[in-house]
């Protein structure tokens, strides 16, 4: 089913962009049948120029995200929540943005709320999940490391931006171009707190040549850069990743954005490095041309084992 939620934190934002947002929901089969029944959630957040009803219609790989759940429900049944995150330069980053709107707080607030207060749901952070593939990856492990007492569990799959890695490193030749596609799309919303037009201003950079062509940072916006960046927040305090219940996370070795592989097995290195639980799974592929089989074989089997008993409240991480 798709709803349409108004969100009042979206609304006003400097693009323009429509408050009335397309929220998809996939219910368990057995919803209908057993009334009394609550259920875990998980939050799937899509890439950038992506649309959550590709991974149900057929159009993407063949992807029947809907069919490949109810084939879980031996394992555990939950509902998996869909929003559409897509505006005019092509993604929201789900971060609270000066120009796209507070789509950190929509996302770990008001939509979860609003799935609460609509669903039969188990409202913990025990059986609540967040996942996302690419620029939604991205987003999951932001939102899970900035609200680990709203979600407990967090999957990434090839997750972009995750730091100054790879192409997103000072030496890339990345920064010596106009921001184009989803570097433009993060530039923007990253701009958080600026007093100009960031729809149109390419100064927000974090690194510029100089005048002897060598890249330079620009430090005051490595700085707000850094401060949104998972792989960054992670070493600068690992407390909030550990409260959470489990963490997943994988890349393809093919990948055509190097900060995709290269971010998160830095990520993983560094859960490691202080002692963080977690799974991370390298592949065989791009950045996208499996993304149906890691739906099928890893990312909906990750859930339906970690939220098939869900237990107390407080019942993982540092409240143990």
């Amino acid at each position: 089913m798709v709803e349409t939620l108004h969100s009042q934190v979206l609304q006003g934002n400097a693009i323009g962009d429509t408050p009335d947002r397309a929220i998809t929901i996939h219910l368990p089969a057995s919803y209908d049948r057993d009334p009394h029944r609550r259920y875990p959630v998980v939050y799937l957040l899509h890439g950038a120029t992506s649309d959550p009803k590709e991974w149900l219609d057929g159009s993407y790989q063949g992807m029947d995200l809907g069919a490949d759940l109810d084939r879980v429900a031996d394992a555990a049944e939950y509902i998996v929540v869909m929003p559409l995150a897509n505006n005019r330069f092509g993604g929201s980053f789900y971060v609270n943005s000066a120009a796209f709107g507070q789509w950190e707080d929509f996302v770990a607030k008001e939509l979860v709320h609003y799935i609460d207060a609509r669903f039969r749901t188990l409202p913990t952070r025990e059986s609540r999940g967040l996942a996302g593939q690419s620029m939604g990856g991205f987003g999951a492990l932001y939102l899970a490391g900035r609200h680990p007492d709203t979600f407990g569990h967090v999957y990434a799959m090839s997750p972009c931006c995750l730091g100054f890695v790879g192409d997103l490193a000072m030496e890339s030749e990345r920064w010596r171009q106009e921001p184009r596609g989803w570097l433009r799309a993060m530039t923007i919303a990253f701009a958080s707190g600026y007093d100009r037009d960031v729809s149109t201003d390419a100064s927000l950079l974090p690194f510029v040549a100089g005048t002897d062509g060598r890249m330079q940072e620009v430090a005051a916006v490595t700085k707000v850069w850094r401060s949104y960046m998972p792989l960054d927040r992670l070493m600068r305090d690992p407390s909030p990743y550990r409260r959470l219940c489990s963490i997943g996370l994988d890349a393809g070795l093919q990948d055509q954005i190097p900060s995709v592989t290269l971010g998160a097995t830095a990520f993983s290195r560094e859960l490691d490095r202080v002692g963080i639980a977690h799974t991370f799974e390298t592949f065989t592929g791009t950045h996208t041309d499996h993304t149906r089989e890691r739906f099928e074989t890893s990312l909906i089997p990750f859930f339906a084992r970690v939220l098939a008993t869900p237990g107390r409240p407080g019942a993982c991480g540092d409240d143990e």
